[in-house]
């Protein structure tokens, strides 16, 4: 299995905190199956995170001290990129990087509101030829109020990556219904831990495989991860709109014309 989205780098933003950590982290997701994982500290521009090029020197770093430590898993370079009105001038310079240096571009959005420049940003990315991922839509408040929001985005020619944590209630009731509803409706192509330190957000391959297995193909979500680092294409198909299932209430106004 890939983890697509991780904070595995140390000491470069709130993910782990150094190489030690950074080792049991590996080593977790070893025994969980894991065979690559790929390390996309937080870009928001101009805000001093590491540039392109320093992000794939860390991740040298990083393997080299893996295998020194005898742990057997791939790093491979990538960053979750914070939303902003100029991300299409930001790719034209070169200081945006796809997961595993690919065109698929990890894109984080405010937690609170959708800016209303979002569609904008996504089609100047896809014009650039980059696909944008919008990393766990299940979190954010406007998702969770509509999920159709992330049809509309798949709909476009994006991709959404789903949180493990989310699926498996680490985020509270609300978020994993959610998630249960963009996976059912195959709105969610890839799943990825998200993960920050060995304690609290850690990595949950094995957990979310399980819990995937009992409402949706997991096989699926493994093989898009693959295609994403490998810069192949991720097959879209059978995307289904939400429809909120009615109250009693309503389901009477309905039959009796109101």
């Amino acid at each position: 299995m890939i983890d697509l989205h991780t904070h595995i780098l140390p000491g470069v933003d709130d993910g782990v905190d150094s190489k030690e950590e950074a080792a049991a982290v590996a080593r977790d997701a070893v025994e969980q199956g894991g065979e690559k994982i790929v390390a996309t500290p937080h870009y928001l521009a101009d805000s001093g995170k590491l540039s392109v090029d320093e992000i794939k020197d860390r991740v040298q770093e990083l393997q080299q001290y893996l295998e020194q430590q005898g742990i057997e898993i791939e790093i491979l370079p990538g960053m979750e990129i914070y939303l902003t009105q100029d991300l299409g001038k930001k790719a034209k310079e070169g200081k945006l990087m796809g997961l595993n240096d690919s065109k698929y571009l990890l894109i984080e959005l405010p937690m609170n509101n959708v800016p209303q420049y979002t569609e904008n940003v996504l089609h100047d990315l896809r014009v650039l030829g980059y696909q944008p991922v919008i990393a766990h839509p299940e979190r954010y408040r406007e998702v969770i109020k509509d999920p159709n929001l992330v049809y509309d985005w798949v709909n476009s020619g994006a991709l959404a990556q789903l949180n493990g944590g989310s699926l498996l209630g680490m985020f509270g009731s609300k978020i994993k219904e959610t998630s249960e509803i963009l996976v059912e409706h195959n709105l969610v192509q890839l799943v990825a831990s998200d993960l920050h330190s060995n304690n609290k957000r850690k990595e949950c391959l094995e957990k979310t495989n399980n819990r995937l297995s009992t409402i949706s193909n997991e096989i699926k979500y493994w093989e898009n991860a693959k295609a994403v680092t490998n810069g192949e294409n991720v097959v879209v198909d059978n995307l289904k709109q939400y429809e909120e299932e009615k109250g009693i209430m309503d389901r009477l106004k309905l039959a009796l014309g109101f």
